[in-house]
């Protein structure tokens, strides 16, 4: 089971709606989590990303930020980041995991272009030789405190994305009601 870690500035609204969503649409098939760089302890999830969950969610509920630390990213098969920014401040600081980080949406373009036979991990391994580089202009908007229609086009996105990521993994969706 590959071990995912989504990564934003506060770990407070891109990457536990990510967080959630894969956990709704994937369940046990993955095992997930996320946390912010430079980030905070102990907030909750935003309330217009939160609003934005097709589901009343206990774990966006139960949500609190957490700021990325290294036993999070050596404990990550993948660390998937919303932006350009966060993928180098990562590597900046902990340069050894330059083989399991990369940026969310170019993740997904390079699995997209990868054959689909295999288990999650050689999925992983084939894309990121399918990989283009990683910059600015794969970034997800960050919508915290911009309003509800800023929400509502990152929640549209990162649905697509992360439903793109994990059927791209091999992973089987579960049915929404």
């Amino acid at each position: 089971m590959i071990r995912l870690l989504f990564v934003c500035t506060a770990n407070v609204s891109r990457s536990p709606y990510a967080q959630v969503r894969m956990s709704e649409l994937f369940g046990a098939q993955t095992r997930v989590a996320s946390a912010g760089t430079p980030g905070t302890d102990g907030r909750p999830m935003d309330p217009a990303m939160e609003a934005e969950l097709p589901f009343d969610d206990s774990e966006a509920h139960l949500h609190r930020s957490r700021t990325l630390a290294e036993p999070m990213i050596e404990d990550s098969d993948l660390v998937l980041t919303m932006e350009f920014a966060h993928h180098m401040r990562i590597l900046e600081q902990w340069p050894r995991a330059s083989a399991r980080v990369f940026g969310l949406r170019q993740f997904v373009d390079g699995l997209n272009r990868t054959p689909g036979a295999g288990s999650d991990l050689e999925r992983v391994s084939r894309a990121r030789q399918q990989l283009a580089p990683n910059s600015m202009m794969w970034d997800i908007a960050d919508p915290y405190r911009r309003g509800r229609r800023a929400a509502r086009r990152c929640a549209h996105e990162l649905d697509d994305l992360v439903l793109r990521l994990g059927v791209g993994l091999g992973y089987e969706p579960i049915a929404e009601d």
